[in-house]
């Protein structure tokens, strides 16, 4: 029975090691699939086409607009010339018709405008790209969600090949109990103990199964993908460089661009100062034209020069303006507090990734130890000085110290992933 066991625990022992799956999907493939697949990233393309359309909207404030006014009226009163009838003079003054009739081409070209033109393009290009990192912050808690799924999966698929190789030990150990009963070195009741102890082995692997299985469904949605086992998932081993601090955070990026569009904006309303020069001209036929004394239809144009100029607005742009600096203001001081709590959260990780190497190095001490302990109890098992039950304690011991080793090197791995989400970097 000491020989079986002891194969059995070296068998279990070489699974473990080996816990890289052969698998081909990696946390770096799910985070491209899971993009890829992400409805809300076409947005970054159609923030572009409409990005696109409203430059080109803006380019036409300098062609030249064109109106064609026409109009029909009739009015009550007409202007009549003031003077007296001269007594003998065959001379008529003409009086103008109470219908009118006028169509008019009006043409203006834009010379001028104080850089509004230019200013609001830099504006569409920034509200443009502060829609796409927008969506850029939505990938990113994406990906983090798409980590959480991927390391909850791997750490359930070590627990499953722990608990396997657990309940193939204990069917070899109820054999052999089976045949120390038989040969009335064990009381049936321990060989009871053993099977209560491998169902209950059973119960823990189909529970896990199924949450192996509801987060791999979960995985799959989010990635597009049709991974059908977990064991097609390989432990990741990130480039980790934990002493330089970056801030990489899409969030952090958002608020810098946000302060942006507020100093293209500032920008803005001092062009509103601005005088405006517009050529302009008209040319038009109807009666009368410019000329009222001709009571005929005619043609008629006219060529100028118009000055726009709000030269005093009561400080209205003053205090935009102001307004406009107490918002760059907030935002400052919330990038401010951003990245004091990203430093602290950093501290945090560091001091995880540092906790779960050490703890690594005392899981292999203890894992060595137990397993000497676990060698005595099998020989005193064997001996009938010991009860199946207090075996089962230390083999419980045995599998629960190298489910922990395992389970730190999974969380020591993931605490470095954690810190490089937490720059952005993931």
């Amino acid at each position: 029975m000491k020989k079986r066991l002891l194969t059995n625990l070296f068998v279990m022992w070489a699974l473990l090691s080996a816990a890289q799956p052969g698998g081909d999907v990696t946390l770096e493939m799910c985070f491209q699939k899971a993009v890829e697949n992400y409805p809300n990233r076409q947005q970054i393309s159609l923030n572009g086409d409409a990005y696109d359309l409203n430059v080109k909207n803006l380019k036409t404030n300098y062609y030249p607009t064109l109106d064609l006014n026409g109009q029909v009226s009739y009015q009550s009163d007409v202007t009549k010339v003031p003077f007296p009838d001269i007594p003998g003079s065959t001379l008529e003054f003409p009086v103008l018709d109470k219908d009118w009739y006028k169509i008019n081409l009006d043409v203006a070209q834009m010379i001028y405008d104080g850089g509004l033109t230019s200013g609001q393009k830099q504006l569409e290009m920034v509200k443009r790209d502060i829609a796409n990192q927008k969506v850029m912050v939505e990938l990113y808690n994406l990906k983090d969600r798409v980590n959480h799924l991927y390391f909850n999966i791997v750490f359930l698929r070590k627990n499953l090949e722990i608990l396997k190789v657990l309940q193939k030990s204990l069917e070899a150990t109820i054999d052999d109990a089976r045949s120390a009963f038989e040969t009335g070195m064990l009381l049936a009741s321990d060989v009871d103990a053993l099977r209560v102890e491998y169902y209950r082995s059973g119960q823990q692997i189909t529970e896990k199964q199924e949450d192996m299985a509801a987060l791999l469904a979960a995985l799959n949605e989010l990635t597009g993908m049709q991974i059908e086992t977990a064991a097609a998932l390989k432990v990741p081993e990130p480039a980790f460089n934990r002493y330089e601090y970056v801030n990489n955070r899409p969030e952090y990026i958002l608020l810098g661009q946000q302060q942006s569009q507020l100093t293209v904006m500032q920008s803005l309303a001092t062009v509103k100062r601005r005088p405006v020069f517009t050529a302009l001209g008209q040319a038009g036929y109807g009666r009368p034209g410019y000329d009222f004394l001709n009571v005929n239809f005619d043609d008629y144009y006219m060529v100028g020069l118009r000055m726009h100029w709000n030269f005093w607005d009561w400080g209205k742009v003053k205090r935009e303006k102001l307004v406009l600096g107490i918002q760059n203001e907030i935002i400052r001081t919330q990038k401010e507090s951003f990245d004091q709590n990203l430093r602290a959260d950093l501290h945090q990780h560091l001091a995880n990734i540092t906790k779960y190497e050490k703890m690594i190095e005392m899981d292999e001490t203890i894992v060595r130890l137990q397993q000497n302990v676990l060698k005595t109890s099998d020989a005193q098992l064997k001996n009938g000085t010991i009860t199946s039950t207090t075996y089962l304690v230390e083999l419980n011991k045995l599998a629960s110290t190298r489910l922990n080793l395992e389970v730190h090197k999974l969380q020591l791995v993931f605490a470095k992933y954690q810190y490089l989400a937490a720059t952005g970097d993931l």
